[in-house]
Formats: C-alpha cells, sequence, structure tokens
C-alpha cells in the first residue's frame, strides 16, 4: 500500500478525481449520493484508474500478472473511495437524501467500474510493457476500454429503441430526463454479477500466468501440482459465464433491439403510412383503432407542419409504464426517435393524448439535418431542446384550457417569462417541463405566424434566426412579449400559471429521485388502502423535502377520511388558508373539505365550497368536476350517484362498480341531462362508442348545465364521431363550436383542440 500511496500517477490520479467530482457536485441534482452523482463518477473514476494503473504497473518489468491485476484493484478501490468522500462532503453540505440507497448505487456502478478500470490498465500494462514510447501508449491506450463502452451504448441508442444502458465502467444510464424515480433495478444486479465473473474470471487467469526472465508472460504449471491448471479453468470457466451474460442481454433486460422488442411484444399491424407495434393481447377492434389513430396524426401533424413523412412510421404502443421502462428505457415519458421513423408511448384511449406531439418529431426529422434529424446546429450535431421541443408543441398543442400564448401570457404577468435566447439553449432544461415546453412552442408558433412555416424549416436545420428574420434576439424578445400582451386573457390566469410553472426543474431540486420515489410508493398504498403504510412514505418524502405539497396534501386527506378526521379537517384548513402555499394545493385541499362535508350530509357547505372553486379555478377539467360536484350538492336527486362515484363514503374511497350502479339508478329515474353526459363520457372512455354517441346526444340537446359540461359533452361526441365516421355529426358538431355565442369561446385551447380533431376526421 505504501509503494501504492507513493506513484505519482495514482497521486494524480486521486486529485483529478476529487477536484472533477467535487466541481459537479455543486450543480443541485449532483450533490450528494444518488443517481447523477455515481453516473458522473461512472465517467471520470473507471478512466482515471485504467490510466494510473496502466503507467504505475508499466514500471515494474518484474511485476507478476497477478500483481499488476491486485495493483489495478487498489486503483479502483481508492479512487473510488476519494470519488465517494467528494460526493459524501456535497451531501453533508446540502442535506443527504438516502445515504444507504446512494452508496449501494454507487457500488453497483462507478465502484465496480473503477475495479474494471483498473483491471483493464493492468492489461493495457501488459501491451506498453515492451514499447519504447511506453507511457504514451498507456496514456493513449488505457482510456479505450471506457472509451469503447461509451461508443458501444451511444451505437445501439442509435441503431434501436432503447434509450438506457448499461456499461461495464459508467454502470447505468436510464435514458429519459424527465423519469425521475430512478433505483436499483433487478437487471443492475444481473449486470453486475457479469462484471463480477469478469473480475473473477482475470484474476484467476493472471493467477495462473507467470513472468519469465525476459519478462515475457506464459502458463506454467510446477512439476508435481495441477493447482495453475485448475486456476485457469475456474478462471476461464468465469469469463464465459460473463460472455454468456452479455449474449443473454435481451432476456435479462440489460440492452434490447427492435426485434427483441417486438418479440416481447408479439403484434404488429401496417397502415398507408404507418406500422405499429402492440401487445398481442389486444383485440381487433383496438388496433384498427390505433392504427387509424396514428395515420390520422400524421396527415394532420404534416399538414400543420407544412412538410411530409420521410419513409413509414413506426409507433410502438407499451401496455403500460412499466413494459416501456424495461424494454426501450423510459418509463412515464414518450419519446421519439427521428433518425429511424420511430415512436415509443403507452397505450391510451382514442385520440392519443400525445401521439401527436412525438409524430411532430420525426415528420420535423425531414428538414432537419444530421445523424439524430433534430433541430439544432447548422450540422445537426448538437441539438437545441427548446426548438426541438417548441416545433412538436406547435404542431400538436395539448387539450388544455389556455392556448400556449395565453401560458405565455400569464408568465409575462409574473414576470416568469424567460428569456427568448435562453429557451432556445441549454437554458431550456433549467426550467420545470411544462414551462419550457409551453413557452418554447408559443414563440415558435409565433415565428410560424409572422415569417411563415419555411423559416421555421430553416431555422429547424440549423440556420440563424436571426439572419432568417432580419432582427436580433433581443428584438425578437421584445416583439412577443408585445405580442403577447394583446391577448385576451380569463381572470385567475395568473395565480394558476404561478403554481404551474414556478416549481424548479429537476436538474435544480435536490433528491428528486428519493422524494418522487417515496410519493410515488405512497400513493401506491393509498390505492390500496395501506393508509399506515402510505402516510409512512409521504412522512419519509417530507423529511427530505419540505415544500413536497403532494405529501402534506395526501398525507392530511388520509387523516380525513380513513384515520384522524379531525386531525385531517384542521391540517386541510391550514392548507386552503395559507397564501404562501401554491394555488393549486390550496384547491386540493377546499376540495378534500366539500367531499368530506359532502359524504357528511353538510350540503350546503359542500355546495359553497365547490361553487367558490368553479368559479376561481381555470382548469377546465377541474373546474368541470367541481361544477359537477356542485350539482350533487344542490339536487337531492343526484347526490346520491355524484357522492359514489366521485367521492365514495368516507373510510372507503370510489367504488367504480357502486358509482356505476347509482348512476345508472340516476338516469332511469330522471332521465337528467347531467346523468346521460356522465353516463356518455364513462360508455366513450370504456371504447362503446356507439352507446356513448345515444347518451351523449341526449345530453346536448336538453343543453349543458353549465358551459364546462357542454363544451366536454360536445368533445366527447366529436370523439365518438370520429371512431365511427359519422361525418354528417362532425359538421353538425363543428357548427356548435364555431357558433357565435357557443360555450367554446371561453376556452381557446379546447376549441383549437376539437377543431383539429373534426378536420383529422373529415
Amino acid at each position: 500500500m505504501n509503494r501504492f500511496l507513493a506513484s505519482r500517477a495514482q497521486r494524480w490520479a486521486a486529485g483529478f478525481v476529487a477536484a472533477a467530482v467535487g466541481a459537479i457536485g455543486f450543480v443541485p441534482l449532483f450533490g450528494g449520493p444518488g443517481y447523477e452523482s455515481a453516473l458522473a463518477s461512472g465517467l471520470f473514476v473507471p478512466t482515471a484508474a485504467a490510466v494510473a494503473t496502466a503507467l504505475d504497473v508499466s514500471e515494474s518489468l518484474s511485476a507478476s500478472p497477478l500483481e499488476g491485476v491486485g495493483r489495478g484493484f487498489q486503483s479502483g478501490l481508492a479512487l473510488s473511495t476519494a470519488a465517494m468522500v467528494a460526493i459524501l462532503l456535497h451531501g453533508l453540505r446540502v442535506g443527504l437524501c438516502d445515504l444507504p440507497g446512494g452508496l449501494l448505487f454507487f457500488a453497483l456502478t462507478a465502484g465496480f467500474g473503477a475495479l474494471l478500470g483498473g483491471v483493464f490498465g493492468a492489461l493495457v500494462a501488459e501491451i506498453a510493457r515492451g514499447s519504447r514510447r511506453r507511457r504514451l501508449v498507456c496514456a493513449l491506450g488505457a482510456p479505450l476500454g471506457p472509451l469503447a463502452g461509451i461508443v458501444l451504448s451511444v451505437a445501439r441508442f442509435y441503431a434501436s429503441p432503447m434509450v438506457f444502458a448499461f456499461d461495464p465502467f459508467f454502470g447505468f444510464f436510464s435514458g429519459a430526463l424527465y423519469d425521475t424515480v430512478v433505483d436499483v433495478r433487478p437487471e443492475l444486479w444481473t449486470y453486475r454479477g457479469g462484471s463480477l465473473a469478469t473480475l473473477v474470471g482475470v484474476t484467476l487467469v493472471a493467477s495462473a500466468l507467470r513472468r519469465s526472465d525476459r519478462g515475457t508472460v506464459a502458463f506454467v504449471s510446477p512439476r508435481g501440482t495441477t493447482q495453475p491448471r485448475w486456476r485457469l479453468a475456474l478462471g476461464t470457466a468465469a469469463l464465459a459465464i460473463s460472455v454468456t451474460v452479455g449474449a443473454a442481454g435481451p432476456a435479462l433486460g440489460h440492452w434490447q433491439t427492435a426485434a427483441s422488442i417486438a418479440g416481447a411484444l408479439g403484434g404488429r399491424a401496417a397502415g398507408p403510412r404507418c406500422d405499429i407495434v402492440f401487445s398481442d393481447s389486444l383485440s381487433e377492434q383496438r388496433v384498427a383503432l390505433l392504427l387509424r389513430d396514428c395515420e390520422e396524426e400524421v396527415a394532420s401533424v404534416a399538414e400543420r407542419m407544412h412538410a411530409g413523412l420521410d419513409g413509414r412510421l413506426v409507433v410502438y404502443f407499451f401496455r403500460d409504464s412499466a413494459e416501456k421502462r424495461r424494454l426501450m428505457g423510459a418509463a412515464d415519458t414518450s419519446m421519439a426517435k427521428p433518425w429511424r421513423r420511430e415512436v415509443y408511448v403507452q397505450l391510451a384511449g382514442y385520440p392519443h393524448p400525445v401521439l401527436g406531439h412525438e409524430v411532430a418529431h420525426v415528420i420535423a426529422g425531414s428538414f432537419a439535418r444530421g445523424p439524430f434529424r433534430v433541430g439544432g446546429s447548422a450540422f445537426g450535431w448538437w441539438p437545441n431542446p427548446g426548438l426541438i421541443e417548441g416545433v412538436a408543441v406547435s404542431a400538436s398543442p395539448d387539450d388544455d384550457e389556455l392556448s400556449g400564448a395565453q401560458w405565455a401570457r400569464a408568465m409575462l404577468d409574473l414576470g416568469i417569462l424567460p428569456n427568448m435566447r435562453r429557451v432556445f439553449s441549454l437554458g431550456f432544461l433549467g426550467d420545470n417541463a411544462a414551462k419550457s415546453y409551453t413557452v418554447a412552442g408559443a414563440f415558435v408558433t409565433w415565428i410560424v405566424d409572422r415569417w411563415g412555416p419555411a423559416v421555421m424549416h430553416e431555422w429547424y436545420a440549423g440556420a440563424s434566426l436571426e439572419k432568417l428574420t432580419g432582427a436580433p434576439w433581443g428584438a425578437l424578445d421584445a416583439d412577443f412579449r408585445d405580442a403577447l400582451r394583446n391577448l385576451d386573457m380569463p381572470a385567475g390566469a395568473s395565480a394558476y400559471a404561478r403554481a404551474r410553472f414556478e416549481h424548479p426543474g429537476v436538474w435544480m431540486r435536490s433528491c428528486p429521485h428519493v422524494v418522487d420515489a417515496f410519493d410515488r410508493q405512497g400513493d401506491s398504498c393509498r390505492g390500496d388502502h395501506r393508509f399506515s403504510r402510505a402516510q409512512e412514505e409521504y412522512r419519509a418524502a417530507l423529511a427530505r423535502d419540505a415544500s413536497d405539497w403532494h405529501a402534506r396534501l395526501e398525507t392530511s386527506k388520509i387523516d380525513l377520511f380513513a384515520r384522524d378526521s379531525a386531525r385531517g379537517r384542521a391540517e386541510l384548513e391550514r392548507l386552503a388558508a395559507d397564501d404562501a402555499v401554491p394555488r393549486t394545493v390550496r384547491d386540493r385541499a377546499d376540495e378534500a373539505l366539500g367531499d368530506d362535508d359532502l359524504a357528511r350530509g353538510n350540503n350546503s357547505t359542500a355546495l359553497e365550497r365547490f361553487r367558490a372553486l368553479a368559479d376561481r379555478v381555470i382548469d377546465e377539467d377541474y373546474g368541470r368536476t367541481m361544477e359537477v360536484k356542485a350539482i350533487g350538492a344542490a339536487d337531492p336527486k343526484a347526490r346520491s350517484a355524484i357522492l359514489e362515484l366521485l367521492v365514495g363514503e368516507s373510510g372507503h374511497g370510489v367504488d367504480p362498480w357502486v358509482g356505476a350502479l347509482a348512476l345508472g339508478e340516476w338516469t332511469a329515474t330522471t332521465g337528467d341531462a347531467l346523468a346521460n353526459y356522465l353516463v356518455g363520457r364513462n360508455l366513450a372512455l370504456h371504447e362503446r362508442y356507439a352507446d356513448a354517441a345515444a347518451r351523449l346526444d341526449r345530453a346536448i340537446a336538453a343543453g349543458g348545465p353549465t358551459p364546462r359540461i357542454e363544451r366536454e359533452a360536445i368533445r366527447q361526441r366529436a370523439v365518438c364521431a370520429c371512431v365511427l365516421r359519422d361525418q354528417a355529426e362532425l359538421e353538425r358538431l363543428r357548427g356548435l363550436v364555431v357558433t357565435p355565442g357557443a360555450p367554446f369561446f371561453e376556452a381557446a385551447g379546447r376549441r383549437e383542440w376539437v377543431l383539429r380533431l373534426i378536420a383529422r376526421c373529415r
């Protein structure tokens, strides 16, 4: 060990590792043990261990192969320890999120990688030993192992649907920036089982080799003993196990190909422009509708972008986030690979809520440059995330209550609208995703409206927007803000924009993976009525992030409805009355109090709460739900059905079967327009489109009790008409949307979405 510490190469390597890992730890997401700090260490430490070991071992002409491997182990252990010390110091500075979990993640990624890096450096030392340029060979050859792993991971990313990567040196890369729950998955254990076999195999083989007086290495079995032969045989067997684990990657989940993913899903269908890959458990009717959805989105988005699909589009429909994460890597994040003309989404109802956005990424690739076919620099090698996402949002806006421009105006009024030059750079990643995507989409739409789609195409292809428009970024930013000031805005937009857009992006959060994992587990336990365990998970999240409003709200709601109602009600009243709490959280607290009032028969109090919420919120779906609950509190005939459908009995929660039974009784007894709307909407959500259409027609004919409910009835009826290919009905519905005085004139974003749907179906 003294000799090891005296090595100049090892001292330099330790200093480099401590400085590099220490510097990156000042980025909030990298401060302390966790996935990001382990990934960053995996990029630095194995390479440093490889170079230092190669230089160190190659100096000793008499060192045996086993001694070289041992020095590699020493180097990897010492340098990974130096990295972990730097990480722990940052953890003490900002607070430790999950020390045991962080240490385990580091050990299975950068820790193992450092040992493999040191062993690889020992192998390079054997090659460099006889070279006249020994140090140069070591300095250039040792990084080739870690670099080869990165190159292989990039090649797999480019040539297959997968976005994740398992690597001998850096360990594990999740692939999806916006999937905040990243944990030690079973695949990492099996992968490191292969790495352990590699280390054991190399060590046993090295122990069976001897160095001759001339410095060469050969297998020598001393007379009268078979021990070296057995070590060589065992080492070879261990290396064979390592190779087998590597070859079994698709079965073990370490890597995938398009063929292995298609084989796992099992189903495939083709249309004029779309190929879809899906679970073979889907019905023929569902498959046909998925294919239609894809074909219609391609045509609609291509028309909006003034571009065409370059080749055929392949869409992978995964059953759920767990299957999507296992097969291609991104759990809750939908993705596209324009250069492969592929899209990866989870199954959802018709029309798919995010398919159009991902299709837009692929169609935009038809006028992009570079190997990845995305917007960016002139040669397409440096992507511009703001431009990439802004073009997709502009081509396929969300089904939202406000348009993207209106949301941007609300941010302007609040003073949180970012500078546009920052949005269209890596600064895009600094804000939360909702804010960045919305602003980028609104600005791109403004550019297209003012200068035309050709300018957007050239900008996406790498041309300078300043040259294309003849205006510097400062002037473009000012003109965009002036255009926003001319928009009509609904009351209350700013308060909801603050709650929606002011929270920090994932890069600026501390402990996002740990906190979100606790919240997700808490939600799962709450759904299973394991209330004590759910509260434990939420409290664990709050211990790491006191501003985790989701955890505070859900803990109080569990108290109110299932454990200590007095304590829960008191806490919810504090949340609802605290101006420092985000507006959306205060509203959810108020809603929970109203639900409790409704369940206890305090109808007048519940009615007052629900009406106040419906009047002040601008969230279309949430406001409509409050209106339905208010009707339940005001109308004795509706109360039982709405209580069972949306609130549930205290302590039991909502039971869909009981809710459907109560709704059916209400509908049969009264024939109420709201009852028919609720039946029709639920039938549509369960893909019973013909039955849903009949119920929705009754609701529309009777007139919705509120504009929001009427809008949703028309929107759901348009979906049914699209599925049923009812062109006459689509034309009639279009008239209901655009007629002066129609309820849609109060919701610009929702109006635009319905008109786009009708246009694509026609």
